[in-house]
């Protein structure tokens, strides 16, 4: 990755992308609560972010602090890709707590501010007067946020056909996004974006050392320091977002869906054709994929009468196991069991052998 100019990143945000690896990377001025920052094939210039999204549960201080740390450009955040938009379309502005825990968290405030007021403090703060100077930057611009998120919805919608119009269902997601954009005013989007173009020099620079054979070896191994990436970086969000849908719309295997559970939108992880997200829920609780496997499960074993059989049968085994820890045969019997009839039932999901075959062996064998 080329090194990005130091002096302007207080002021603007940085993002590109992987579309193979099917990740974006950002950098901006983040002020993190609460953050825990995993590596990745002990990477330390590429950060995966596991933040804090529940304002109420960030620790205050009234001790003077300058401000939080911000991000620099050599360690960068790296998410799946689209999540910026995905995060913007699912956003909820209501109110200032909400709006920091859905969206605000991930990205902090520099690309909603349409002024210099919040860089301009060089005052130290406590936490609560920079929570308090947050707030502020939201009343002034939420009504802003909201109609942003509502044109990416009906853009998105159109281009997805997610509104129930199927008059362009075969149409190209890029033929359907430009034609939208032409005649709609989030063509204004497109503006004030500017495009940092990656070259060679760095990578000469910090590689020339190497021999030409660890080169071809590290570039067949898709190392991503030996990879080119253009930056797009602009101080609105709006126009983040809009390259960010530019990107997707290229690629017929990154659709944007909703999620028939919860109705958020979504980006598929493997298959095209998922309906259920893997949205993180603010409380915890198991995502809407996790909630779909379960319900699928319990409608399969509902359905097939063997499944119904092998689960009762696991369950009363595992019980009988548990009330006799003392019993090693018994721990030993039920381990063979379980690998023989996990090997029958995935047969059984492969078309491999009749589900009569599997009651059966079931019914043999309990």
């Amino acid at each position: 990755m080329k090194e990005l100019p130091q002096h302007l990143i207080l002021d603007n945000f940085y993002i590109w992308f992987d579309i193979k690896e099917k990740e974006e990377y950002y950098a901006t001025p983040l002020y993190l609560y609460g953050v825990k920052r995993i590596e990745k094939n002990n990477d330390k210039t590429r950060q995966y972010l596991k933040l804090e999204g529940d304002i109420r549960k960030i620790k205050h201080s009234n001790k003077e602090e300058n401000y939080k740390h911000p991000s620099t450009i050599y360690i960068h955040y790296a998410e799946s890709i689209g999540m910026i938009l995905i995060r913007l379309l699912n956003a909820d502005f209501s109110s200032f707590e909400s709006a920091y825990n859905t969206f605000l968290y991930a990205y902090g405030f520099e690309l909603i501010r349409e002024d210099k007021h919040f860089l301009e403090r060089k005052e130290p703060l406590t936490d609560k007067e920079f929570l308090k100077l947050l707030e502020d930057i939201y009343i002034d611009y939420h009504e802003i946020l909201k109609e942003i998120q509502n044109e990416f919805k009906r853009c998105v919608d159109f281009v997805y056909n997610l509104n129930g119009n199927e008059r362009f269902k075969e149409d190209s997601t890029y033929s359907k996004f430009v034609a939208y954009t032409i005649k709609n005013d989030i063509y204004t989007y497109s503006q004030d974006t500017e495009v940092i173009l990656d070259n060679y020099i760095s990578m000469h620079n910090k590689n020339r050392t190497e021999t030409i054979e660890n080169l071809i070896k590290r570039i067949n191994e898709k190392d991503h320091q030996l990879e080119l990436h253009n930056v797009y970086t602009s101080t609105k969000l709006r126009s983040i977002c809009f390259t960010v849908l530019d990107q997707l719309v290229h690629q017929e295997n990154l659709p944007i869906k909703v999620c028939q559970i919860c109705g958020r939108y979504f980006i598929p992880t493997f298959r095209q054709n998922e309906i259920y997200c893997d949205l993180e829920n603010l409380d915890g609780s198991p995502t809407c994929k996790e909630k779909g496997a379960g319900e699928k499960y319990k409608k399969s074993l509902e359905s097939t009468p063997a499944l119904l059989l092998y689960r009762r049968t696991y369950q009363q085994k595992v019980m009988t196991v548990y009330r006799n820890k003392e019993n090693k045969q018994l721990k030993k019997d039920f381990d063979k069991w379980k690998k023989e009839a996990q090997t029958k039932v995935k047969l059984f999901k492969q078309g491999k052998i009749e589900e009569d075959f599997l009651y059966k062996w079931m019914i043999e064998n309990k």
